[in-house]
């Protein structure tokens, strides 16, 4: 890394104060006209501040954190008192000890200048100037900054009258106070704050910040780039930094000619002299501070763009994967998702000119949805085919739609403050999915938002330790990033579905583009959106409160009755909690939920139930407690709710005699009738009743099987039994007297209907998208269930890679979507060291973060334990050219999926831990949340037992504190479900067969 150099420039004059913490440079770097300009306006701003100084009294500036002020420009009048004020910058005073803002204000602007002579230096220069507009007189004027380097005391114009404060920094609340030296108070009037600063760009990857990337020679390369997202721009530039103090940005940098600069908004005006390049930019629309962009690039970037004229998408990559045409699939999904945006919000205002896509190497997340400019890290849009799977060509796919969907929804109209942020972003999660469905319709990528999100959510959801989607009063990142956690994103994307699937596609469309227009450029007011929204059914913001102020959800209990040729049904709700061994006493047991009921009815009782399907359906809002409802004159036999699971809540039924054998005989009878959805619905109900204990677990194998036997072909289906089996099979791995009939089911499903091994492995250019899907996840569960053509299978398809090609000086010969099974298991089943070995270099080596994974798992799942140990004790001694650190407790993670990794990684866990301590510190999350998925699948009081022994000893969790809770409560589930229901589970297996 080069050392700092000193810095000047035309704009941002540097000279300091005699304090000795200047920030110089040569001004040899600098053109001879850029000087000569700067030298001038340098002798008039001397001249008029002498004059000044003659005619005003002398006074003592306060300063805190440097020692000149900004200059004042020489066309200003000047009012200046004298007044000295000293102040500990640990304590706050009066608004500074509000984590919020509460100056009633409006931003009008940032106008941003940055000096970055060398992208390779490890600071940057600049100057804000803000103009904005108080409304209401404020004793202290407060707003943000963070970690500069250097922050001179600002120069403020209020009406274009320099006023003289004081500046204090509170750094506790990131807060730079101003008072008027007169201690008079800041007047509602127009204001303009003009500020430097030098901050870092290096040891951290948020702000304003440097990151580093091999070319495809090998040699480092350097770019400059942004992330923002939730209040890190105070790190890159003094600013009100809220979500809804928007303002118009304006923004110069001064950069190396051998660089490219890009920002929000196109460029403007390009000044190229000697080796600097001045780049300014069209001024932006309002936008959030969290939503400025730019980056400087070298000028051997990579780049790809929809039109070479005149491009509105351009994709910027490093060189190699460019040249490969690795962009191509985001710059395909960007190019048809902005159309279909425009088309959707009926309004193109809220993107800027151009949209660029810059891949950045090891991004702190995976995306910066920023208007204009939005940055990924690199593994997630780098799409090469030969090594990416089907799923994960959808995967980087719905990342790029997503973030383009944010120029709409969180940039465009933005939430208030960060407990609304969940809104924008399950909005566009769910949004994205549709230009899937406009564009590439045999994904079914709507469809899979019941295996992706609800399913997930379902479970997590079903447990006390589980939180509510709004969760105000969020003011720091550690708050905003855990807030906005796997729950967040799934339960609340399940609750946006439905919302639509309550009103119809259209009518939520409307509604949407009505919130748009009236909120453009401003913030949205969500329970308008609500209230719109559910107009004619209910009170939208009270039935949405429900939902989103509540922590799990309802278990619907529908009883029906036929007596006296009437059908009669009772619809009564509870809360629904997944296993009776959680503690749920802190919670509201007599909460109640505003639930859409919508239900179809059939059957003839007690003579059919596939007649008069679909006779009757019912549609009401459940608010109480229960509800009574009576079809005169009709005998039906059974109820199906939820249709379409469109709702968030598990469905347990009681019909006379049988209950849900009924729907295996409609399903086996009519297989249309049932959308997709019903049918997921169906095994997602069974199987969560199942494990609660609520029904037998022969109801789930029966729903699965017919299912099969009218031929279960679509991918989601296949993946909702998957998820549920395998969610089993991490205890019943460990369960001897079940576990063989336990495989043997799976097996049996998969291998019917003439399908064979050789099918499902023999992947064929007539194969489609579901149908790749769908092959890929038989093909890992065979193996998973230990079926041994297929674990050979694996292994010989293994044996056929080409060596060279773990050197990565091969193509490989398997398709993608067997990769990843085919490494674990034949690494698991066969002991050849070598293969190992190779596996663990190519690890190293690997040039995909995706092979790198691959690799990961697989020497993670041998049975070797003197392998595994090797890998743990690499990893923590942090041996170069070993288990990278960011990788070790997943690597943890994936051991604990097979019995002796699990023993190897709990006894390594519990001898060392004073080491892992040591070297990874109690406050690492990744340390503290690794007990999570060693203990996931602990089934034993001993095992109970060892955990306390261990918390007893080490009482000090540091960041695992809460995890150490969880993983308490998963086991106590495990052993719960052992003791109550593993015989349920072998016996329902026989009353099948």
């Amino acid at each position: 890394m080069a050392t700092n150099t000193k810095r000047t420039s035309p704009g941002l004059d540097e000279s300091r104060g005699s304090g000795g913490n200047g920030h110089f440079q040569s001004l040899r770097s600098l053109p001879k006209s850029w000087i000569i300009v700067a030298v001038i306006f340098y002798c008039a701003s001397v001249l008029t501040v002498g004059l000044l100084a003659g005619l005003l009294p002398r006074r003592t500036q306060h300063i805190t954190i440097m020692a000149t002020p900004t200059p004042i420009p020489p066309n200003m009048t000047t009012t200046i008192t004298t007044t000295v004020i000293t102040q500990d910058p640990s304590q706050c005073i009066e608004d500074e000890c509000n984590p919020r803002l509460l100056s009633d204000l409006i931003v009008h602007s940032y106008e941003l200048e940055y000096i970055c002579n060398d992208i390779r230096h490890t600071t940057a220069d600049g100057q804000v100037t803000i103009e904005f507009t108080l409304k209401q007189p404020i004793k202290q004027l407060i707003y943000h900054s963070k970690g500069m380097i250097q922050l001179e005391e600002p120069a403020l114009f209020e009406d274009g009258i320099y006023r003289i404060v004081t500046m204090k920094q509170y750094i506790p609340n990131d807060y730079i106070s101003l008072r008027q030296s007169t201690g008079s108070l800041f007047a509602p009037n127009r204001y303009k704050l003009v500020q430097k600063f030098v901050i870092s760009l290096t040891g951290t990857s948020v702000g304003f910040y440097q990151n580093f990337f091999k070319d495809k020679n090998e040699t480092m390369g350097t770019l400059l780039a942004t992330k923002f997202r939730a209040i890190e721009a105070r790190k890159a530039f003094p600013c009100f930094d809220e979500p809804h103090l928007k303002a118009q940005f304006k923004l110069s940098i001064i950069h190396p000619r051998n660089t490219i600069a890009l920002s929000n908004f196109p460029n403007t005006e390009l000044i190229v002299e000697d080796n600097l390049r001045h780049t300014k930019f069209a001024d932006t629309f309002p936008m959030s501070t969290y939503v400025a962009s730019w980056s400087i690039l070298p000028d051997t970037y990579g780049k790809k763009s929809d039109d070479d004229d005149e491009p509105m998408v351009t994709v910027w990559a490093r060189p190699e994967p460019t040249e490969k045409n690795h962009t191509a699939l985001a710059l395909e999904i960007a190019s048809n998702s902005i159309p279909f945006y425009k088309d959707y919000f009926n309004t193109d205002e809220a993107l800027p000119p151009k949209l660029d896509i810059l891949a950045v190497f090891d991004m702190a997340s995976v995306a910066m949805e920023s208007s204009g400019l939005i940055s990924f890290r690199e593994d997630r849009i780098i799409y090469d085919e030969k090594i990416a799977t089907t799923l994960q060509k959808q995967q980087f796919a719905d990342i790029v739609a997503h973030e383009i969907a944010h120029s709409w929804i969180g940039n465009y109209v933005t939430c208030k403050w960060w407990d609304d942020i969940w809104f924008s972003e399950v909005t566009v999660s769910w949004l994205c999915r549709k230009t899937f469905a406009a564009n590439y319709s045999d994904w079914n990528m709507e469809l899979q938002i019941l295996t992706d999100d609800t399913i997930p959510a379902m479970w997590d959801d079903a447990k006390p330790s589980s939180h509510a989607i709004v969760i105000e009063n969020l003011t720091n990142v550690p708050e905003i990033m855990s807030y906005l956690d796997a729950i967040t994103y799934t339960k609340g994307i399940s609750l946006m579905r439905m919302l639509e699937k309550i009103v119809g596609p259209e009518k939520y469309r409307t509604n949407l583009q009505d919130y748009l227009l009236i909120n453009a450029f401003d913030v949205g007011n969500l329970n308008m959106f609500y209230d719109g929204l559910l107009i004619n059914i209910t009170n939208g913001t009270e039935f949405m409160k429900t939902w989103l102020n509540e922590v799990n959800y309802p278990l619907l209990n529908v009883n029906l009755n036929v007596e006296n040729g009437d059908t009669k049904l009772v619809f009564t709700q509870s809360r629904f909690i997944i296993s009776n061994a959680l503690n749920s006493s802190n919670l509201n047991k007599n909460y109640r939920w505003k639930i859409n009921i919508e239900c179809v009815l059939g059957g003839n009782y007690p003579n059919s139930d596939t007649t008069n399907i679909g006779g009757d359906r019912i549609k009401f809002i459940l608010e109480n407690e229960q509800e009574n409802r009576v079809l005169p004159g009709k005998s039906y036999s059974w109820i199906k709710c939820n249709r379409n699971f469109q709702s968030f809540y598990v469905t347990e039924y009681i019909f006379p005699s049988i209950t849900w054998q009924r729907f295996t005989s409609v399903l086996e009878a009519e297989p249309p009738f049932f959308s997709n959805e019903d049918k997921v619905n169906l095994m997602q109900d069974t199987f969560l009743l199942a494990y609660k204990g609520l029904v037998d677990y022969s109801e789930p194998l029966r729903i699965v099987r017919s299912l099969v036997q009218i031929n279960m072909t679509q991918y989601v289906h296949w993946r909702t039994f998957q998820w549920h089996w395998e969610t089993l099979a991490e205890l019943v791995d460990y369960l001897p007297d079940t576990l063989t009939k336990f495989q043997n089911f799976p097996i049996q499903q998969i291998l019917s209907n003439a399908v064979t091994l050789d099918n499902i492995v023999a992947l064929n250019l007539n194969d489609n998208h579901n149908t790749k899907l769908v092959k890929s996840l038989q093909f890992a569960l065979l193996c998973r269930m230990n079926h041994q053509s297929a674990i050979e299978k694996a292994s010989a398809l293994f044996k056929s890679i080409p060596i060279e090609y773990f050197n990565n000086n091969a193509d490989i010969n398997i398709p993608a979507d067997f990769l990843s099974t085919v490494y674990t298991y034949h690494l698991k089943n066969d002991a050849n060291e070598a293969d190992w070995n190779r596996m663990y270099n190519y690890y190293k080596i690997a040039t995909s973060t995706h092979e790198q994974t691959r690799a990961l798992v697989a020497i993670s799942s041998t049975n070797n334990r003197d392998r595994l140990n090797q890998l743990l004790n690499d990893g923590l001694a942090g041996r170069p050219n070993t288990i990278k650190r960011q990788d070790y407790f997943t690597m943890m993670g994936y051991m604990s999926r097979h019995p002796i990794g699990r023993e190897t990684v709990w006894t390594f866990y519990k001898d060392n831990y004073q080491n892992l301590v040591n070297t990874f510190t109690l406050e690492n999350g990744r340390f503290g949340a690794a007990i999570l998925s060693v203990a996931r699948t602990f089934g034993k009081e001993s095992d109970l037992q060892e955990m306390n022994e261990l918390f007893t000893k080490y009482p000090n969790a540091g960041a695992g504190e809460s995890a150490r809770q969880q993983a308490i409560n998963q086991v106590k589930m495990n052993i719960e479900w052992i003791r109550s229901r593993e015989q349920n589970l072998r016996n329902a297996f026989d009353t099948i067969s």
